[in-house]
């Protein structure tokens, strides 16, 4: 398979609470060049080829790039940084055993560029904050623009005043509350949105399609649809508060909910910060790669593997390296999310008749050919705590009380291995 027609996505996320702050990029379409070479990709629609494009020629990988709201900028600021200075002098140098195509190759060097330099953070935080600037000038505009003529989304008036004006009429004449006024911004393309889905005869909250706009209507009375569902991330971008920038600590992460609806009380104030966000990143379960089922423990989960799905993950990839089983468990992993069988690939509409088959048909043998593929070193999940637990057969982590204090006492021997999950998550 070419390198162009495979099918590369960022990470998702296993446990939704969990999610990272939100970052709006720009969408509009500009040519963007890559910061080593002169190959030409237009963002946003190609950043996914460009990131790869990263990897796979200059073994450089940005880290948390969905953080930072204006790529281009970024990218055309290292451009001209990389022409004074090689990658190692900015950059996180690690050494995997493996060349980008997936060639088995000793201590080979790539490298990471992320906010852990000065430099990179100072860049992204005024990104951030140019970001921030624009949309704080968006919005005042739509608060003190009086020139906005608009159409009831469900009767003849027509608003002559201000955006504010036109959705306390949604409200109070339709019942249709959407946010005040304050708390929104981009208004116009919110309204476009919801026009459009009415045109379509499709409900706002639910998204079902109905026959006529009086059903329609009726439908979104009686169950209560006229409003927007806080779970439908299609709507994120039109909420101010959204709009919080960098990553935030633990105590921040709780206030905000992934659509920052609701407030939560910091459940554990005086915790150590480093530890208190790691797990409320992870959530500190690990989830099966064949279902939804969740433990605590890694051991539990690999029996439970055994026992309700008939798979040993330690059989079906004994013999192989760590980065070949990252490799594994990423493809197993995004099979099952595309709801595909591991060994025949026959996709399935629900996962419990992709489980049915495949115990069935006992269609768990593992295609090297399938796996040992380069994009699979990318996590599909970001929080899949479940990659923390894997080890070289060689390595024995539980045997013993005293094996797991040297392994503890010896951890920073393992670090290319951290560094490969954290640089890989993008």
């Amino acid at each position: 398979m070419a390198e162009s027609d495979k099918q590369f996505f960022g990470p998702l996320t296993l446990h939704q609470k969990c999610e990272k702050a939100i970052i709006f990029k720009t969408d509009e379409p500009s040519d963007c060049p890559c910061v080593l070479c002169e190959e030409i990709f237009t963002l946003p629609a190609a950043e996914k080829p460009m990131l790869t494009h990263l990897f796979m020629k200059h073994r450089l990988v940005i880290a948390d790039v969905n953080q930072i709201p204006d790529l281009k900028a970024y990218m055309r600021y290292w451009r001209l940084r990389f022409k004074d200075q090689n990658l190692p002098f900015f950059c996180t140098t690690m050494l995997l055993d493996s060349k980008p195509d997936g060639t088995k190759s000793k201590n080979e060097e790539y490298f990471l560029l992320s906010d852990i330099l000065p430099e990179d953070k100072e860049l992204r935080q005024n990104l951030i904050q140019e970001k921030l600037e624009k949309l704080l000038e968006r919005h005042a505009f739509e608060r003190e623009d009086k020139n906005y003529s608009r159409e009831c989304l469900f009767c003849r008036f027509v608003s002559h005043s201000t955006r504010a004006s036109y959705l306390n009429h949604l409200y109070e004449k339709h019942n249709f509350h959407i946010a005040k006024p304050d708390n929104l911004v981009f208004v116009d393309e919110l309204i476009d949105l919801l026009a459009s889905k009415l045109e379509k005869l499709q409900c706002i909250y639910c998204e079902g399609l109905f026959k006529d706009r009086n059903i329609l209507k009726e439908h979104m009375r009686k169950k209560g649809h006229k409003r927007i569902n806080p779970a439908n991330k299609e709507y994120d971008k039109y909420y101010l508060v959204n709009y919080i920038g960098e990553k935030q600590t633990h105590k921040d992460n709780q206030k905000h909910s992934r659509l920052c609806y609701r407030d939560e009380n910091d459940s554990n104030p005086d915790s150590d910060p480093e530890w208190s966000e790691w797990k409320e990143e992870n959530g500190g379960m690990i989830t099966c790669l064949l279902c939804d089922h969740t433990e605590s423990e890694y051991e539990v989960m690999l029996n439970h593997m055994k026992v309700k799905h008939e798979f040993s993950f330690s059989k079906a990839t004994k013999g192989l390296d760590f980065y070949q089983k990252v490799k594994v468990v990423n493809y197993i992993r995004r099979q099952i999310h595309l709801k595909q069988c591991l060994s025949c690939e026959t996709k399935f509409d629900e996962t419990t008749n992709l489980e049915k088959h495949i115990k069935e048909m006992k269609h768990w043998v593992l295609t090297k050919e399938k796996w040992d593929q380069p994009e699979y070193y990318f996590p599909t999940y970001e929080d899949d705590l479940f990659l923390c637990f894997i080890q070289d057969d060689d390595e024995s982590w539980w045997s013993s009380d005293e094996q797991e204090v040297d392994r503890r006492n010896s951890m920073s021997d393992n670090i290319s291995k951290e560094m490969a999950l954290s640089v890989l998550s993008e």
